[in-house]
C-alpha cells in the first residue's frame, strides 16, 4: 500500500516538474533546450484513453518548442514518441509503445517513467514528499515518514520493516527513492492489539462456557445415579413391608390363626409397624415430589412455640427405641420462640433419626442442646457413632446423596433426610452446618433468630 503510494506520488511530481518546465519555457527569454511529445495511433485503445492522454500531454507540452499531438484512432497501434534537444544541440529521443490491452493506462506512471528515461526532469523530493502525504492520507495512513534520495552505486538496506525503496532507471544513471515510516511497532501494536484482545476473551468465554456444561453434565449425571439408587432402594423397602403383610395375612386366614387370639394380635401389631413404614416411605416419595416441583411450603403460620413442650413431643418417640438414651441440655432464658412449630419438629427428628441410624452398637446415646444467644437460639444433634470424612461433607445435603460405607444395605435411608433439613432451616431463616471426625461422632448445628 505504501509503495504503491510512493510510486503514484512520484509519477504525479514528475508529471508536474514537467508542466514547470514548460511554464519557465514560456516566461524565459533566452533559447533553452526543445522538447516535443508526439502520439500516433497504430492500435485502437479507446476514446476515453485517448482524451486523458490528450489531456496530460497537451498541458505538459504547453509551450515547449514544436510541441505537436497526432491522433489518429483508426489505425492499430499506439506510440509515444519525446525528443529533447540539449543545449550542446544533442538529441534524446524516447519511443514506448503502449500495448492494445492497456485499457487502464496510468498515463502519469506511463509519462513519467518517459520522461525519467530520457532525463528530461530531475526528481524534486519536496514535490514528491508533498504528492506522498496526499496519496498516504488517502490511503488513512497517517505515521511520520523521512524521504531521501540516494545516487547510484550507494549501498542501500531496506530489511527492516517501515522502509520502502524505488528505483528510478534513467539513460545515463541510476537513483533510489527511500521512504522510511517511524514508529511502525506501534501502529501495528495499535492495530492488532484489540482484535487479539477481543479473540483472547472470546476463547476465555468459550472455555469458561465449556467449563460450565462439562459441570453441569457431571452434576446431572452425578444426580441421576443418585435419583436411580434411591428409586432402587425405596422399591427394595416398598417390597419388603408388603411381603410380610401378604405372609401374615396368609396364615390368619388359611391356616387358622385367626383362632389363636395370642398369635393373631402378635400379627396384627407386626402389620401396623409395617403399614407405618409404608405410610413414611409414601411420605418421603410424595417429600420427593415436592421438592422437585419447588412445592415444599412449610403449611401453617408462624407460632409463639415452647421449645421445652416441642421437645417433649419429638424425643419420646425416639427415647422408646431399644438401646436408645437422649441426653437434653436446655440453656435457655425464654422457651418460647415465634417459629413453625411444624417445621422445627420435622428438623430434629430428622436429625435425631440420623443420629441413631449411625450410631453402632447396642447403647446409643445422642446429644440435644438448645442454647439461647442475643439474636439466635442454636440447636445441636451430637452422637458418638462412625463419624463422615471430611472429603463427604461437602455433599451430605444434597438431594438423594448417601455417604459410601461399604455394605449399602448396613443403613437404610433414601438421602433425602439431611436435604430437606438443609430446605426447611432456609425456610425458617436459619443456617444448618455439620463437623464430623471419623469413628469419633458427628453434629449437626443449626440456628434460627429469635425474632
Amino acid at each position: 500500500m505504501a509503495s504503491d503510494a510512493l510510486q503514484k506520488a512520484y509519477d504525479q511530481s514528475t508529471v508536474e516538474s514537467l508542466v514547470k518546465l514548460s511554464k519557465k519555457k514560456e516566461g524565459g527569454g533566452k533559447k533553452k533546450p526543445s522538447t516535443s511529445l508526439q502520439m500516433l495511433t497504430v492500435f485502437p485503445i479507446g476514446v476515453k484513453l485517448h482524451k486523458k492522454m490528450d489531456s496530460v500531454i497537451s498541458n505538459a507540452t504547453k509551450g515547449l518548442t514544436d510541441g505537436k499531438v497526432i491522433r489518429k484512432t483508426e489505425l492499430k497501434n499506439t506510440t509515444i514518441t519525446l525528443s529533447h534537444k540539449w543545449s550542446d544541440g544533442s538529441d534524446s529521443v524516447v519511443n514506448q509503445k503502449i500495448n492494445s490491452k492497456a485499457t487502464n493506462l496510468d498515463v502519469n506512471h506511463f509519462l513519467a517513467g518517459m520522461l525519467s528515461a530520457a532525463q528530461v526532469v530531475e526528481v524534486d523530493t519536496a514535490l514528491v514528499r508533498k504528492n506522498l502525504k496526499k496519496e498516504l492520507k488517502i490511503r488513512r495512513v497517517t505515521l511520520p515518514f523521512s524521504l531521501k534520495l540516494f545516487k547510484k552505486d550507494t549501498l542501500i538496506r531496506n530489511e527492516n520493516a517501515g522502509v520502502i525503496s524505488k528505483s528510478i532507471v534513467t539513460s545515463q544513471n541510476k537513483v533510489t527513492l527511500l521512504l522510511k515510516f517511524e514508529e511502525v511497532g506501534a501502529m501495528l501494536f495499535l492495530k492488532i492489539f484489540w482484535p487479539v484482545t477481543l479473540s483472547f476473551f472470546l476463547v476465555l468465554l468459550i472455555v469458561g462456557c465449556i467449563w460450565v456444561l462439562w459441570r453441569i453434565i457431571v452434576q446431572q449425571k452425578k444426580l441421576e445415579v443418585m435419583k436411580n439408587d434411591f428409586i432402587s432402594n425405596i422399591s427394595h423397602e416398598l417390597k419388603t413391608p408388603l411381603s410380610i403383610l401378604s405372609a401374615t395375612n396368609e396364615v390368619l386366614l388359611k391356616f387358622g390363626g385367626i383362632k389363636d387370639q395370642e398369635k393373631t394380635e402378635r400379627y396384627l401389631l407386626l402389620e401396623q409397624a409395617e403399614l407405618r413404614k409404608l405410610q413414611s416411605l409414601i411420605e418421603n416419595i410424595l417429600t420427593l415430589t415436592r421438592m422437585e416441583h419447588q412445592e415444599d411450603k412449610l403449611i401453617g403460620p408462624y407460632e409463639k412455640t415452647d421449645l421445652k413442650v416441642l421437645l417433649n413431643t419429638v424425643l419420646p418417640r425416639f427415647s422408646e427405641l431399644p438401646g436408645v438414651t437422649i441426653h437434653t441440655e436446655l440453656f435457655l432464658d425464654d422457651p418460647y420462640l415465634n417459629t413453625h412449630p411444624g417445621g422445627l419438629k420435622i428438623i430434629l427428628s430428622n436429625l435425631i433419626d440420623n443420629a441413631i441410624k449411625y450410631t453402632q452398637g447396642a447403647q446409643k446415646d445422642i446429644f440435644v442442646r438448645l442454647e439461647e444467644r442475643k439474636e439466635h437460639v442454636v440447636f445441636s444433634v451430637r452422637d458418638l457413632g462412625i463419624g463422615i470424612d471430611k472429603a463427604y461433607l461437602p455433599f451430605i445435603f444434597d438431594k438423594f446423596y448417601r455417604v459410601p460405607h461399604g455394605d449399602v444395605h448396613e443403613v437404610k435411608g433414601y438421602g433425602l433426610g439431611l436435604s430437606y433439613v438443609k430446605t426447611t432451616v432456609q425456610k425458617l431463616g436459619g443456617a444448618v452446618r455439620v463437623e464430623s471426625i471419623l469413628d469419633k461422632g458427628t453434629i449437626f448445628v443449626f440456628q434460627l433468630k429469635k425474632s
